[in-house]
């Protein structure tokens, strides 16, 4: 599953925070016929008595599940019958569930969720028995027996009623777009019991066979190919799909509606591909159509082995909350925004996001499907190597867009989130639902693609391959673990690094290494390690932790050429000899910038890396360089002056990884510069970036590159909105009379600078929002609106989130727009005076995220006087929420370090635009 992708706000937010709200963010039903049951397959002849011998065993009455659902009972295969109109209310359906009674039992436990049983029952050998069906809770159903079931095998027959969620994107879902009705489903986490009675845990994995009766002129498509369709008579039609290969049941899936499918070709080895899309967006599923085949070509040559399943649909969901994308065997879902790519408007960074996305998922059908998680604590096997996947996918697609520094993105932002004490390991244990909720955020992405990542660059590529293709191979069809994959990679790789994954899989929080080069006469130069749990200014005391067995690979100065060695840092401390001939001039300890640390280096160390070593390192070890002296910089552990002589080096490299991060240095110390400052510190970016900015503009030219249009966003928001660069506002102003006919890939930044610049221009802005019929249309002008500094009119685009005439799920982030204090104030006020309307309209359920995550448009604040009054107040209001414990104790220790850093800052930003000495210079004299 790929996280909701939204747009980085202006505020100012660290990686972490934009990347917690990404993450984030019983009746039935009409009058269609009851199908009828479906088959199963038939269970051997056998008593359908309990009692066929005396004594007998004492029937099992397992009590009410706390989590987990007692195995008494194990599915052995799923046939579904559903009624699906997406023009009604709900849908009727029928389960047959084969499976094994593991012990004498009264009662069967099964999840589900909204779904109104009409009638179960038990059957085996001809005999059937009634079940009494009673929903405890939320999501659990208990059926009884009153003769208990034999041990063997059982066929339960269940029929019941669900309805459509209208809000929430969960379960079976109905949206209406231009008047025209579809249903969609996402299961994933534990959502297929709101469509199904079935063992909603992913350990379960079984054949399914789905039928669906749907109106006549529409279109039904699942995870398999259509076996048979035939007529029903009142204008419906029964579509049966085939038997799926053994699957959990939240990698079900299915939608119906009026949709155009655009074939996109077959694979090399024959697997045929389509694009399905809402009515009337054909022609903007081309690119998607365009290249899906080829990206599982590259899969197949990546993993060695054939595409694992019988077709590939990507189908399109106009609206998405808490989720991006969803690896469905054989048909992976997609928020409209990633598939959809207007052909005469798009852009390369459109054509990009859905390469990594369909990357992402399709890399699941191997990493997830094929090879699917025992249990949630171990999503990261799913959701980390899809992560990592991506990048080498992407790399081969595209060999000009750099991403190998995408991966250093990655690190960084893994990095950035385990600096939180109150960080989650990445094998967290499931002890409640909301954990499994909570295990879909930043860890488990980032952090489980950067461990991958560091190992694979330890042992090297192809042994890390023999390790990753054995393992799908060994587990193929079936479900396995973290142990058992660290256990294919030791094999392959002739040693045991079982423990060196766990110590970062294991306990929370990332090693920051110190490097000191020493050397003595008559001996060979040699590095001194020492590491200990990067903790930064702010934090609690964090509780022990055993130290990391650390691959550390270091680049180094040997006699003016390049140098490179290896070991394993298994202790607090450690050595590693160089072979060098002479002390060496510099040392950069973090080999192709893949090891999962922090470097704790010193001025000089910094100093002979700019000034000597430069030319001789990689793209990707200039990047980690610079990451970790802004890192130390910003907590006023080094100059901040040495971290801005690093930036014209990162502008001079010239790809959108590093001229972003380059602009990101200043951008980040927005929220510390003091009012009086401010003219100095807006002159500084004009002057520092303007030249760039100007240089791309705000018009692309033909041909231009991924990496000039990514950078033009991040130049020209850097110069004339932060900046406030008066001729590129005053052209943003010109260009946006025409918006609609912009290329996407300026029109959001144009209606941004145009709304600020202009009351005119946002006040017929806002009178747009209510005509405009596209999405992608409607939220660059909702995300224009809100960005404005103007507390008036940012006031009159919060209250949009109130309109009955906007969708909820298209207006929630205006709350995290707010560029500047005054901003963040009304945003906090906002949500106070309307908390209770706005927590009944928001979503309430998502796959993943909470509603918890409005805590951090108060904690953003970032002011050490006001801390306790608005950690008191988000603890009050959102930590009682679905999964709010954790979004709240992560807030406030965010506020708090922000609160400790910018104390740490002040003095060098002071210095940096005033003038003088900083207060960190002045220390390390």
């Amino acid at each position: 599953m790929q996280a909701a992708n939204h747009r980085r706000s202006l505020w100012g937010m660290s990686p972490r925070l934009t990347c917690t709200i990404c993450l984030c963010l019983l009746a039935a039903c009409g009058s269609t016929p009851r199908p009828p049951a479906p088959a199963a397959a038939a269970a051997p002849a056998a008593p359908a008595t309990a009692s066929t011998a005396a004594p007998v065993a004492p029937a099992l009455d397992p009590p009410r599940p706390a989590l987990r659902l007692p195995r008494n009972f194990v599915p052995t295969g799923y046939a579904a019958t559903l009624a699906i109109d997406p023009a009604k209310a709900g849908f009727d359906g029928t389960i047959a569930i084969t499976g094994e009674v593991a012990q004498r039992s009264s009662v069967i436990w099964l999840h589900g969720r909204q779904l109104a049983v009409r009638r179960a029952s038990a059957a085996r050998g001809g005999a059937e028995v009634r079940l009494t069906a009673t929903p405890h809770g939320e999501d659990l159903l208990e059926l009884r027996v009153a003769t208990p079931l034999d041990t063997g095998p059982w066929t339960l027959a269940i029929d019941y009623t669900g309805r459509y969620d209208l809000l929430n994107t969960v379960g079976a879902f109905k949206q209406v777009v231009s008047g025209v009705p579809y249903v969609y489903t996402q299961f994933e986490a534990l959502y297929a019991r709101r469509v199904f009675p079935c063992l909603d845990e992913p350990d379960s994995k079984v054949p399914w066979q789905l039928t669906l009766d749907v109106p006549a002129d529409q279109v039904a498509v699942s995870n398999t190919p259509i076996a048979s369709e035939q007529p029903l008579g009142g204008g419906k039609k029964r579509v049966v799909f085939a038997r799926t290969r053994p699957l959990p049941s939240y990698l079900v899936a299915f939608g119906v509606g009026q949709f155009d499918v655009v074939d996109a070709g077959k694979t090399r080895s024959g697997t045929p591909v389509r694009i399905v899309a809402m009515k009337g967006r054909a022609a903007d599923a081309a690119y998607a159509a365009k290249t899906s085949a080829r990206l599982i070509d590259l899969l197949e040559e990546f993993f060695g082995s054939q595409y694992p399943y019988e077709k590939m649909d990507m189908l399109a969901i106009p609206v998405t909350v808490g989720f991006g994308a969803m690896e469905n065997a054989g048909l992976i879902t997609f928020d409209q925004t990633i598939v959809l790519i207007d052909p005469e408007r798009g852009g390369r960074q459109d054509e990009h996001g859905w390469i990594a996305t369909a990357a992402h998922e399709l890399a699941h059908q191997w990493f997830g499907d094929l090879v699917t998680t025992a249990w949630w604590d171990d999503i990261w096997l799913n959701e980390g190597f899809a992560t990592w996947v991506q990048r080498k996918i992407s790399r081969r697609f595209g060999p000009s867009w750099h991403e190998e520094l995408g991966e250093i993105a990655v690190r960084g932002g893994a990095l950035d989130q385990d600096s939180l004490v109150s960080a989650r390991q990445v094998r967290q244990p499931i002890l409640a639902t909301d954990d499994i909720a909570n295990a879909f955020d930043g860890i488990t992405y980032l952090k489980g693609a950067s461990v991958l990542n560091m190992f694979e660059g330890y042992l090297g590529h192809d042994v890390f391959m023999r390790g990753v293709v054995a393992y799908i191979a060994q587990h193929a069809l079936g479900n396995a673990t973290s142990s058992e994959f660290t256990a294919a990679i030791s094999r392959a790789a002739g040693k045991d690094v079982t423990a060196a994954f766990a110590s970062f899989l294991e306990q929370p929080g990332a090693p920051e290494i110190t490097a000191t080069t020493v050397c003595d006469r008559d001996r060979p130069p040699r590095l001194e390690l020492a590491q200990q749990r990067y903790v930064p200014p702010g934090a609690p005391t964090p509780p022990a932790t055993r130290p990391w067995i650390v691959p550390v690979c270091v680049v180094f100065d040997r006699a003016g050429k390049r140098g490179e060695a290896c070991t394993m840092l298994d202790a607090a401390t450690g050595s590693l000899e160089l072979d060098a001939p002479s002390c060496p001039r510099w040392v950069m300890p973090n080999l192709s910038g893949r090891g999962y640390y922090q470097i704790a280096y010193t001025a000089p160390q910094l100093a002979a890396l700019r000034d000597l070593a430069w030319p001789q390192l990689e793209p990707s070890e200039r990047r980690v360089v610079f990451d970790d002296l802004v890192n130390a910089a910003t907590l006023g552990k080094l100059p901040l002056a040495l971290a801005m002589s690093f930036v014209p080096r990162q502008l001079a490299a010239g790809d959108r990884f590093s001229v972003g991060a380059a602009v990101g240095v200043p951008l980040g110390l927005r929220r510390f510069v003091p009012d009086e400052l401010r003219p100095a510190y807006e002159g500084w970016l004009r002057r520092t970036f303007g030249a760039a900015a100007r240089n791309v503009g705000l018009s692309p030219r033909d041909g231009e590159s991924l990496d000039v249009e990514s950078m033009r966003n991040e130049l020209v928001n850097a110069v004339a909105s932060v900046g406030r660069d008066p001729a590129l506002s005053a052209e943003a102003v010109k260009q946006s009379a025409r918006w609609r006919d912009l290329p996407q890939s300026v029109r959001g930044m144009v209606l941004e600078l145009a709304a600020d610049a202009s009351p005119a221009v946002f006040d017929r802005l806002r009178q747009e929002v209510f005509t405009e019929t596209d999405r992608q249309r409607r939220n660059d002008l909702l995300r224009a609106l809100a960005t404005s500094r103007n507390v008036k009119q940012q006031t009159a685009a919060l209250e949009l989130m109130l309109d009955d005439r906007l969708d909820i799920r298209d207006t929630q982030f205006l709350v995290f727009r707010a560029s500047e204090e005054i901003n963040r104030k009304t945003s906090q006020q906002f949500v106070r005076d309307h908390k209770d309307e706005l927590l009944r309209r928001l979503p309430t359920e998502r796959s993943g995220g909470s509603q918890a995550v409005l805590a951090y448009a108060f904690t953003a604040n970032c002011k050490a006087e006001q801390r306790d009054e608005i950690a008191d107040y988000v603890t009050r209001t959102f930590a009682a929420m679905s999964g709010g414990a954790r979004t709240v104790k992560q807030a406030i220790e965010e506020m708090d370090q922000c609160i400790a850093r910018r104390k740490l800052i002040a003095p060098e930003v002071r210095s940096w635009l005033g003038g003088g000495k900083s207060a960190t210079a002045r220390a390390q004299r």
